[in-house]
């Protein structure tokens, strides 16, 4: 992108077409795409490229995952359905064979191989008689960057006036600000934190699946301003309305007293950010970058880290000093309030080929979470020296997925111990996340020898009712008022407090407004949900 050619020092009104209702204010954030990658002029052979397209491919499938989890939290499955879709193109047998058979016949790259293949795609879409066929080439195109941007090893980002680079899911500085590009894809409006407010856009339509998300999320957006972004300078504050579609450069104070009741910046005022009498209202995070949504959202402390999630989005094994700096991001921005985070919990759908567990069924089968720590320590050897250095910022609580009994839970526990002997960690408490009927049969030997323990709702209900829950069977949610489950939390609830140890909730049975005075009557205090979710507890205590 090139630098902008305009400074505005007075009111100045640009006209665009509105793509998404709302108004916003805020500073001008600019984000890059890759939209060319340089092709090698000599492949270094088939095979190899091949297997360059595979590992960019299984990348690729694995962030689509964690985005369809991001929207299906936040906005509802309907619009997780969305990254579901470009997961099954990325699967799908005949796409691989036409990528692969390309490679060989003419022994190309992989890079020239996904941009012939998927031009090819995109073009089809694009003359499409129909409207909703035509923004589905903007998938496509988003499918292509991702994968181009995986193999030359480049990634998106942002810039502003301050902070020449920035990630795509959290602002440096923290400001509200404006995203202007060419085109937003549609993992945009899902990755990028709370600070960003609106988007303005050279390129897109009311029907694409940027815009049906950023809609969803209450975020207005503007389309077709030329000149992007060399129209706007860094230094200006920008006013969107997405109603009209007029974006106001430097806008009055009496412009901006004119909007000041239907500013998109005061979404959140509405939210319940304080806590309520009875209950503890926490935060699930997937990634560092989360906490800020956490903190906005008046979060009492983080109740569960998804640290796995970190190493799936990446693409590979984060190191101890970069797991380091993670979780101390977390425990310093929560300044002091409890912070849970997770061992990883890696295995069956959360399988990636850098762990050496090449068949997918053999890790569903036994391998996952605590199985594999004890199967791979030195996984555990430094998550443990991480959250070790970590805890000096403040308190930790260690949570052990998937124990099956309280010899699994103390021999991990051991090599926890072991692990950080030569180092000196801050306040550290180790719990029993209780997800395996195995466990919370054994739940009153477990509580005598944890801190804490915690009901994971989602893997309690999967594995107690036989539920698959990635194959397409019932949804979890029509178990959420079964008897036995209740009565089972019930009990866990008693056996804790019974061993004098706190047990909290967490799982999409904890973020349901409905069921929240039901786990409130169990003798549950404390819940774990997303971010969004926090406030409509709180109200549906307040309602009670």
């Amino acid at each position: 992108m090139g630098q902008p050619k305009r400074r505005f020092s007075t009111e100045t009104r640009l006209k665009g077409v509105p793509l998404a209702p709302g108004i916003a204010v805020g500073r001008p954030c600019f984000y890059e795409t890759h939209k060319t990658v340089p092709v090698p002029a000599l492949p270094a052979g088939p095979q190899r490229e091949i297997q360059r397209l595979i590992d960019s491919l299984r990348w690729l499938t694995r962030q689509r995952s964690v985005l369809a989890r991001d929207a299906e939290t936040k906005l509802g499955l309907e619009y997780a359905e969305i990254f579901e879709a470009h997961r099954l193109m990325l699967t799908d047998e005949s796409f691989h064979s036409q990528l692969v058979q390309l490679i060989k016949e003419t022994e190309c790259s992989a890079e020239e191989a996904v941009e012939t293949q998927l031009d090819d795609y995109i073009e089809q879409f694009s003359v499409a008689d129909s409207e909703y066929l035509q923004q589905r080439a903007a998938d496509i195109r988003e499918i292509q960057q991702a994968l181009l941007g995986h193999l030359s090893r480049r990634v998106a980002c942002r810039r502003c006036r301050d902070v020449a680079s920035c990630s795509v899911d959290h602002c440096r500085q923290c400001h509200d600000h404006i995203l202007i590009g060419e085109e937003i894809n549609a993992s945009l409006p899902i990755e990028t934190d709370q600070h960003t407010l609106g988007f303005i856009v050279e390129k897109g339509g009311p029907n694409c699946h940027a815009v049906i998300l950023a809609r969803a999320l209450g975020c207005p957006v503007i389309g077709n301003i030329p000149e992007l972004p060399g129209c706007i300078p860094p230094d200006v504050q920008i006013l969107v309305n997405g109603d009209t579609g007029e974006v106001i450069l430097n806008p009055t104070q009496e412009t901006l007293s004119g909007y000041q009741s239907t500013l998109t910046n005061d979404k959140h005022s509405s939210q319940l950010n304080e806590p309520v009498p009875g209950l503890k209202v926490m935060a699930n995070i997937e990634q560092a970058a989360h906490v800020q949504a956490a903190i906005a959202a008046g979060a009492e402390g983080v109740g569960l880290y998804r640290t796995e999630i970190e190493l799936l989005v990446a693409g590979r094994l984060l190191s101890e000093a970069e797991q380091t700096a993670r979780y101390s991001e977390v425990v310093k921005s929560m300044a002091g309030k409890p912070v849970c985070i997770r061992l990883l919990d890696l295995g069956a759908d959360k399988t990636a080929e850098w762990l050496g567990a090449a068949d997918l069924s053999d890790a569903a089968a036994g391998q996952r979470g605590a199985r594999l720590l004890l199967a791979r320590p030195e996984l555990l050897r430094d998550q443990a020296r991480a959250l070790a250095r970590a805890s000096t910022h403040g308190p930790i609580h260690v949570l052990y997925p998937m124990i099956v009994n309280v010899g699994q839970f103390l021999e991990l526990r051991s090599l926890f111990d072991q692990a950080v002997a030569d180092l000196a960690p801050g306040e550290l408490q180790h719990g029993v996340l209780f997800e395996v009927p195995a466990a919370c049969l054994s739940a009153r030997q477990i509580m005598q020898v944890a801190d804490f323990g915690c009901i994971g709702t989602n893997d309690l209900v999967q594995y107690l009712f036989a539920e698959d829950r990635g194959g397409g069977m019932a949804d979890p949610a029509c178990f959420e008022t079964d008897t036995l489950l209740w009565k089972l939390i019930q009990q866990l609830s008693l056996i804790a407090r019974q061993a004098g140890k706190p047990m909290a909730i967490c799982g999409e049975l904890a973020g349901n407004p409905d069921l929240t005075g039901r786990i409130m009557q169990a003798g549950i205090t404390t819940i774990s949900t997303s971010p969004p979710q926090i406030a409509k507890v709180r109200r549906a205590v307040l309602g009670m």
